[in-house]
């Protein structure tokens, strides 16, 4: 932590010095302080003045502030602006009040007029501001600059003006001895050579931090991820699972998008992760998707997302396989993205992590592992958003007076900015909240310096309405500072995700690799419970690696922060959609509603790959083929149903009507009727079996064109 400065610190006090016959007295008031400037960054810029008539300069500087003062003292020729040499003794020589006298040689007696300037460390100065409101479309903006006085001399007819900029600052030592050791050579004589020392040729991971480390069966499978298909149709075939099986014969009458007996397993939403105990080089046991959405590996991934989130750093997720496992990198690699899609779904920035496949790796299992990147210069961590660092200077008009140990409050600006009253939904910032917007005044920044993070305090009507605080303002950059929650605008907050195919990366029999765009939709329905109209401002932070695709009119946008705006009547609701997107790599089965689903989107808009476009559309038009007989067989299945109810109904009448002995017409009648349903029974149990011929046909066809539709990574290149 810096000190302030004691008593004795003008760095220059000049003062009258018993000198030589040659030297004279330097009165203090013949060096007069002109100018000061103190900076956000600890330091304070000095000007004096002095008229000198002898050959040399006499000043003394405090021992603990001569290094500031060396690495920062000009001393030049008022007249001609030629620096002027100057002298000092070494450490240890300072006088009795522990100050080191410094001497400026001038080239003779004549009367000059000699500049000096320097720079010393000094208390921070504190901006404050106060925003007037009146007429729309104008404020009235006040700025204050605190400057305390520590210096130990009164700042008498100063002007005095306050800074900041991006300039770095730090101590030096310049005033020590400092001697240069050398080495001290031989003569060439012989000597027995030693040998050089023997040591370890294995390479440590000393630039490497290993975060976490998931075997296979803890990674979260992804609905209609081929993995959890093939377990789903394993357990289907399994002779001790009858329950499933007949489950899933059921919803495959009830969906009119099943394929096969998986879909009723493939339809859900959510997370299908490995099973535990399943061997790790067999094929691992997957839970079926949405069966653990609430459960423990939810919470756990949670939990690691928000632990990397709070790092900041850049994480390398790092795939790997088993040895023998076909299509090793392949695998390895869709392990690694399965966990970097679930880890953005949980708000990790995408640009943070980066899946890289490893392959098979000696005594590494099947899994991935979370890598921290260290020693990165280029790293850039979610927080810096490359927003320019401002620079400011404010001085004062006229000289001002300052007494030593006392604070003064300097004006930075004074007049009218363009701005208004307004209303400020942020719903991600510290201090935000998600139901309400905040009354807010939005200003622009009319100077060309910044204007310092501060407190402000907003007057309208003669009478204090608020109070808030700001970030810095560049120069004609747009504030909006809230100040009060009045409760008078409404947000109803909704949000959604989806992914849809942006390019084919593989695809092989059936299972498709692809870069989607995982997008993820922000449903914001703004309420005005004003009697008047009014503009709402929405404040949306938009992660490393995220892309804005739809939106409102951006107002501002400084970094990660956007600012989008609209304007709402008196007692009127809107509703309006930020749209975001990031490219993820999914795996998926075209036999799932979910890889169909993706297929669907993407061919409404494709125009590479043509013999993938073909071969698509080809298994698309099957599965209608097969969606089609099953709502035929579905609706076969229903009214064949109400007939047998009738028929069971008939059956009941034509058995009390045998005890009454006048019921022969009615009998015969309901005879009849029994007999018609018995036909229509027959016919619709014929016309079902005719449908599900075709439709084992569709099957056939579609699993057979599935098998088929292959195509590697350069042959979809080469069709773009």
């Amino acid at each position: 932590m810096k000190r302030p400065l004691s008593a004795a610190v003008a760095l220059i006090a000049l003062i009258a010095s018993a000198c030589t016959q040659h030297t004279s007295f330097v009165k203090a008031d013949s060096a007069a302080l002109g100018r000061v400037v103190v900076y956000r960054n600890g330091i304070a810029y000095y000007e004096r003045k002095a008229s000198v008539d002898s050959d040399k300069l006499t000043l003394k500087v405090p021992a603990d502030k001569v290094d500031d003062f060396l690495k920062s003292l000009t001393v030049s020729d008022a007249k001609t602006g030629l620096p002027l040499p100057v002298s000092f003794p070494a450490p240890g020589q300072q006088s009795a009040d522990n100050q080191v006298e410094m001497t400026i040689q001038l080239p003779d007696k004549t009367h000059r007029e000699i500049v000096l300037t320097y720079v010393t460390e000094a208390p921070a100065w504190k901006p404050s501001y106060r925003v007037m409101v009146s007429d729309a479309g104008k404020v009235d903006l006040q700025g204050w600059a605190v400057v305390d006085n520590t210096s130990g001399e009164d700042w008498n007819a100063v002007k005095v003006g306050v800074g900041s900029s991006s300039a770095l600052s730090f101590r030096f030592d310049l005033h020590s001895i400092r001697l240069v050791h050398r080495e001290t050579l031989q003569s060439q004589d012989s000597f027995a050579k030693a040998p050089p020392l023997g040591g370890s040729l294995l390479r440590t991971m000393e630039d490497e931090s290993v975060l976490a480390q998931l075997d296979d069966i803890e990674i979260p499978r992804e609905a209609g991820h081929p993995d959890v298909v093939a377990e789903t149709m394993a357990q289907a075939k399994a002779p001790r699972d009858v329950a499933m099986r007949r489950e899933l014969a059921k919803a495959e009458r009830r969906s009119v998008s099943a394929i096969g007996s998986m879909d009723a397993a493939m339809s859900g939403q959510g997370f299908a992760r490995v099973g535990p105990g399943a061997p790790a080089a067999a094929v691992p046991q997957y839970k079926m998707a949405g069966q653990n959405a609430a459960g423990g590996e939810e919470q756990r991934l949670r939990t690691l997302a928000d632990s990397l989130k709070a790092k900041k750093s850049n994480i390398v997720i790092e795939g790997y396989a088993n040895g023998g496992e076909a299509d090793a990198n392949d695998k390895a690699l869709d392990r690694a993205n399965l966990l970097r899609n679930q880890l953005i779904e949980h708000g990790v920035a995408p640009a943070q992590l980066q899946a890289v496949a490893r392959g098979v790796v000696a005594g590494q299992k099947a899994g991935v592992r979370l890598v921290e990147q260290k020693n990165t210069d280029a790293q850039k961590t979610p927080d810096d958003n490359g927003a320019p660092v401002g620079e400011s200077h404010f001085e004062s008009g006229t000289p001002m007076t300052v007494l030593k140990g006392t604070s003064a409050m300097v004006s930075v600006v004074q007049g009218a900015a363009n701005g208004e009253v307004v209303y400020l939904y942020d719903a991600e910032g510290t201090h935000g909240d998600a139901k309400y917007a905040f009354r807010s005044v939005r200003f622009v920044n009319p100077t060309t310096s910044t204007l310092e993070t501060g407190p402000v305090t907003v007057y309208g009507s003669g009478r204090f309405i608020g109070e808030g605080l700001t970030d810095p303002i560049p120069p004609g950059a747009t504030a909006v500072v809230p100040f009060a929650l009045d409760r008078q605008v409404v947000v109803d907050r909704d949000g959604s995700t989806g992914d849809r195919i942006s390019r084919l990366v593989k695809l092989s029999r059936g299972v498709l690799t692809a870069e989607v765009l995982h997008q993820k939709t922000t449903k914001l329905k703004v309420t005005n419970r004003l009697g008047t109209a009014t503009s709402v401002l929405i404040r949306h932070n938009v992660a490393r690696g995220w892309n804005i695709t739809k939106s409102p009119k951006v107002v501002e946008k400084f970094g990660d922060s956007h600012l989008f705006g609209m304007e709402i009547g008196p007692h009127e609701s809107k509703t309006i959609e930020i749209e975001e997107s990031t490219p993820l790599t999914r795996t998926v089965d075209l036999r799932t509603p979910v890889g169909l689903d993706l297929v669907k989107v993407w061919l409404d808009s494709a125009k590479d790959a043509p013999d993938a476009v073909k071969g698509l559309k080809q298994v698309l038009q099957l599965h209608a083929d097969m969606a089609r007989a099953t709502e035929t067989i579905d609706s076969l299945r229903e009214r064949a149903d109400e007939y047998r109810n009738r028929m069971d109904e008939l059956h009941g009448q034509l058995f009390s009507l045998k005890l009454v002995k006048t019921a022969g017409p009615l009998m015969t009648h309901l005879q009849q009727k029994m007999k018609e349903m018995s036909d229509k029974v027959s016919a619709g149990t014929l016309a079902i079996v005719a449908e599900q011929e075709k439709l084992l046909m569709s099957k056939v066809k579609f699993h057979d064109a599935l098998a088929e539709l292959t195509m590697e990574k350069a042959a979809i290149a080469s069709a773009k």
